[in-house]
């Protein structure tokens, strides 16, 4: 069985190049579209359990996950039966990328409706600066009880990522070292429990805010049994650990080849056995008679690169497809809108201010995304410019006006996909939808047009990278001392 990248199912209309080019415009926050509809909802809306139909918001992201490899995104091959399955009752943005492939810094932005270079949080082990407006902090002065269940140190409070929670679990059973655990972390079956388990003790509110993280398709691929066998019937016995393949020089033999297709494998049953504590959990929900007055998202916080375009089983380094193209679904109460499937171009900007639109709660003046117009989720895509930005490498964090500004970043507009990668000096474009695995570069042979296109896409995604104005932010060092501990007491290091 193989975990193959898939092409997508839709089509983009071509970027609007003769002078009709949407251009970034620094402040520029809401869309005159975005406002209205808002300010709509607002005036229609009491409070977030009159007449709405909503009582509660649950927010379920789960970490690492790239498009390609649930069913429900079109992979024949993915077992991902209970995503699958709420795709049915949710709209799914089939065209939805992160702007940051990096998880504190990905969810901040999700929270937020904000870039990392608007508000600050550069990458994982940064602050998150308490000027942002968070949804839990928006939810809990509308009223809502806020609870979150971090799966990953890297949204451990220490960082300031639980403004706003009125309970915030973060009791991870995994140490770095163990088992090859490069961050303290805690497996699906743990923040499933700690959440039904939460709600037992307490009680179902009135209104409720549940934000629930999963982490087990980030690296180490070590899904437990008898998921660990389920792709590959070796599991991970005899398999060179992923530091071991780095060392190789022999990148094109079969040994190698094999186990790097093993590690893809692996990566893949992670996602299902993610899948099937989703699954739980929502059958929790409808148990509970939660559900059907919920509006549920279900995202990623970035995709994973399984040893393409450079990058070795990781993230961060690069804006290409498999590191940003990532799932997202929203189910309304009763499941609304089910089974609707759209290739509107949606942003992680854009999740937190849809969630506020729905609830009739105004969107903060200084958030960058738009709030998605559900009730035209059907209608033809649009070629709204969309930007990214990545976060490694680190030796690279030398421009005083942000900390990301050297790094690989891309402006993606219809089909097309500009990418710059300062530091090394190197442009690339894509046409994603004849090519998704982005393995033809237009700039290799280019004619007129696509030069004339390359310059406008350029001029804008520069545009954009110079707007950068970030709240202050620091990196947390406290963690690196702690790191360095565990490992000597775990003996890796002496």
């Amino acid at each position: 069985m193989s975990i193959d990248s898939i092409a997508p199912d839709h089509e983009h209309p071509p970027c609007r190049t003769a002078g009709h080019l949407f251009r970034y415009r620094p402040g520029r926050r809401l869309t005159l579209i975005s406002l209205i509809l808002a300010l709509f909802l607002f005036a229609c809306t009491k409070g977030p359990t009159e007449h709405s139909g909503i009582s509660h918001v649950v927010f379920i992201s789960i970490d690492t996950a790239r498009a390609d490899h649930f069913g429900f995104m079109g992979n024949p091959d993915a077992r991902t039966p209970d995503l699958d399955a709420l795709a049915g009752e949710s709209i799914v943005f089939t065209d939805y990328i992160t702007v940051v492939p990096t998880t504190l810094a990905s969810h901040v932005t999700l929270l937020s409706g904000k870039y990392p270079h608007n508000h600050g949080t550069a990458r994982n082990g940064f602050m998150v600066n308490r000027k942002n407006q968070m949804l839990p902090e928006i939810l809990k002065e509308a009223g809502y009880h806020t609870a979150g269940f971090a799966a990953s140190f890297a949204l451990e409070s220490r960082f300031d990522f639980d403004q706003g929670f009125d309970h915030y679990d973060e009791d991870f059973s995994i140490m770095v070292g163990q088992s090859g655990a490069c961050q303290n972390q805690r497996l699906a079956v743990s923040v499933t429990n700690a959440a039904i388990a939460y709600l037992d003790d307490t009680g179902i509110p009135d209104n409720l805010f549940l934000f629930v993280h999963y982490f087990d398709p980030h690296r180490p691929y070590s899904p437990p049994a008898p998921f660990d066998t389920i792709y590959d019937p070796r599991g991970r016995a005899d398999l060179a650990p992923i530091e071991v393949l780095k060392l190789r020089h022999d990148r094109t033999s079969e040994s190698f080849m094999r186990d790097v297709q093993r590690h893809r494998l692996l990566y893949a049953a992670e996602i299902t056995y993610t899948d099937h504590h989703v699954g739980l959990l929502l059958d929790y929900f409808r148990k509970r008679g939660i559900l059907d007055k919920t509006v549920l998202v279900v995202t990623s916080d970035h995709g994973e690169s399984l040893w393409e375009h450079g990058e070795e089983f990781d993230h961060g380094f690069t804006v290409h497809q498999a590191a940003v193209h990532s799932i997202c679904m929203i189910r309304l109460p009763g499941g609304e809108l089910g089974g609707t499937r759209t290739d509107q171009p949606v942003v992680s900007i854009d999740v937190m201010p849809t969630v506020l639109g729905l609830l009739g709660i105004p969107i903060p003046p200084d958030v960058d995304g738009e709030a998605a117009n559900l009730a035209a989720v059907a209608e033809p895509a649009g070629s709204r410019v969309r930007f990214c930005q990545a976060t490694k490498p680190l030796q690279v964090e030398n421009d005083p006006r942000w900390t990301n500004m050297l790094k690989s970043r891309c402006i993606r507009c219809g089909s097309y996909k500009l990418i710059q990668t300062p530091f090394l000096g190197i442009t690339e474009l894509y046409d994603v939808v004849l090519d998704p695995n982005e393995t033809i570069n237009l700039l290799q042979d280019p004619g007129l047009d696509i030069t004339a296109l390359a310059e406008r896409l350029q001029y804008d995604l520069e545009s954009w990278a110079a707007s950068a104005d970030p709240l202050p932010s620091g990196f947390e060092s406290s963690q690196m001392q702690e790191t360095i501990q565990r490992l000597k007491s775990l003996g890796y290091l002496r």
